[in-house]
């Protein structure tokens, strides 16, 4: 195994043990977390691993928190992002789907990880995710997998 490949990994499992022990709210808080573990990370790498590890923000009491999704808890991660979600619309060429403010990037990992949808990729903001097809021919029918996928139809 490689050093890089080493790191990795032991880095994951620390990211993990932080999450799953104490309510980490943002990745700001998670890069100093980290630091005074003894790992430095850049931002960008711990999105890149948020994101290979499956970590969703969830609401709680106390606000938006970082857990691990876990694919036993597939229906319930579904009912809990239902509840994000004000419409999904569509044109002749995107899909916009609008969710709470500061609730559309979460969602969008989880649309980007259904590797059964015709999506070539989503780009979210605050609010508001753009969903860009694989192909604008099937548009309709993919407005309609998306809702079925989010769990609001």
């Amino acid at each position: 195994m490689t050093k890089k490949l080493e790191e990795i990994q032991k880095r994951h499992a620390l990211i993990k043990s932080v999450i799953t022990a104490q309510e980490i709210f943002n990745q700001t808080q998670l890069v100093k977390v980290l630091k005074q573990k003894g790992i430095k990370v850049t931002q960008a790498t711990l999105s890149r691993d948020l994101n290979e590890l499956g970590v969703v923000r969830i609401p709680t009491a106390s606000g938006l928190v970082y857990k691990l999704s876990t694919t036993g808890n597939e229906n319930t991660l579904q009912n809990r992002i239902a509840e994000e979600i004000l419409f999904v619309k569509g044109n002749e060429n995107i899909i916009i789907v609008k969710t709470y403010p500061g609730r559309a990037q979460g969602v969008a990992v989880f649309l980007d990880r259904k590797s059964d949808l015709e999506i070539l990729g989503t780009i979210a903001g605050d609010d508001t995710i753009i969903v860009i097809p694989q192909s604008v021919k099937k548009i309709k029918k993919l407005i309609e997998q998306i809702k079925i996928i989010l769990g609001i139809k």
